[in-house]
């Protein structure tokens, strides 16, 4: 009966610890990620940036496969963008598109708050792109 107890004991001391390791990982990331737009150097990555932020967001999360699919195009187009902007194009339709499908993901209840605060950002950014890439050295 002892080892049951001391099993128990231990099977309640790893879980613990494995939640706490969870949570400081998230919070490094968030961390990481406030570091990531310090400056003005993210702008030339811009869309890496926000699709990195899609990856973490959307990487521990359930999604329907309806939004899977969105949210894998939107990646796409993220990709795209980045490449294009790499090669000092710009398609403001792509963007809207992209803008448009991370609205909808922020809107979604599901998230954490802070998860859709980061997804509130990232519009914020694309849009300042939107408005100013012309200014923007990438």
């Amino acid at each position: 009966m002892d080892q049951g107890v001391d099993m128990k004991h231990l099977m309640t001391a790893v879980l613990t610890l494995a939640f706490a390791t969870s949570i400081a990982s998230a919070q490094d990331w968030y961390h990481d990620r406030d570091a990531r737009y310090q400056g003005d150097q993210w702008r030339g990555q811009v869309f890496a940036q926000v699709r990195s932020d899609l990856d973490h967001i959307w990487s521990a999360r359930g999604a329907s496969e309806k939004e899977n699919t969105r949210l894998d195009r939107t990646r796409e187009e993220l990709t795209k963008m980045q490449a294009d902007l790499d090669q000092g194009r710009f398609d403001n339709g792509l963007l809207n598109d992209v803008i448009d499908s991370i609205k909808k993901s922020s809107d979604d209840q599901r998230l954490s708050p802070r998860d859709r605060d980061v997804l509130n950002d990232d519009l914020n950014r694309l849009h300042d792109y939107q408005l100013n890439h012309k200014n923007w050295n990438s």
